[in-house]
């Protein structure tokens, strides 16, 4: 199977999974991921509809994954942008809420800023990086890769709340 892993200069340790773009099915590369610790988490919300995301952690840090599937394609037959956009967004906001140990979390405001295509059979991975924490407010950033190449950066402010829903 190959080198699984590699880390980079920031400790991110990336998923290098010989698959992505050869022809193998979507199970098999749920399978390779689950050996590798990550776990699939079901959303009966919106993020359901977009085939759900996954998540590992190592030690502190979350990492945050999906899998380019023929319904995140665009017209030019890559992944559409708003799935990027939901991703990071979704990885991003939960990040700031288990950070902030909150009940919810909402977005305030997000940027984003696309790097590279992505091809449909890759992983996607992002793990965000707080850069400040208020009593309301949480500050993050990421930047998603497929493999070694930085394929979206996105900036995002979340609002949290330890009250009950």
């Amino acid at each position: 199977m190959g080198e699984h892993n590699k880390r980079s200069g920031s400790g991110f340790v990336r998923c290098r999974l010989p698959w992505a773009n050869a022809g193998v099915t979507t199970f098999k590369m749920q399978n390779d991921l689950e050996k590798l610790g990550w776990r699939l988490e079901f959303d009966d919300s919106f993020i359901g509809h977009v085939g759900g995301l996954w998540l590992r952690e190592l030690g502190e840090q979350r990492q945050f994954a999906f899998i380019a599937q023929e319904m995140h394609s665009n017209r030019n037959g890559v992944v559409h942008g708003g799935m990027l956009m939901t991703f990071t967004d979704r990885a991003m906001g939960q990040t700031a809420r288990l950070t902030a140990m909150a009940t919810r979390s909402a977005t305030i405001s997000i940027a984003h800023q696309f790097l590279a295509p992505v091809k449909i059979g890759d992983v996607v991975e992002i793990a965000p990086q707080i850069t400040k924490v208020t009593a309301r407010l949480v500050f993050v950033t990421g930047t998603a890769f497929v493999g070694d190449t930085p394929v979206a950066s996105a900036q995002g402010v979340f609002r949290v709340s330890h009250s009950a829903p």
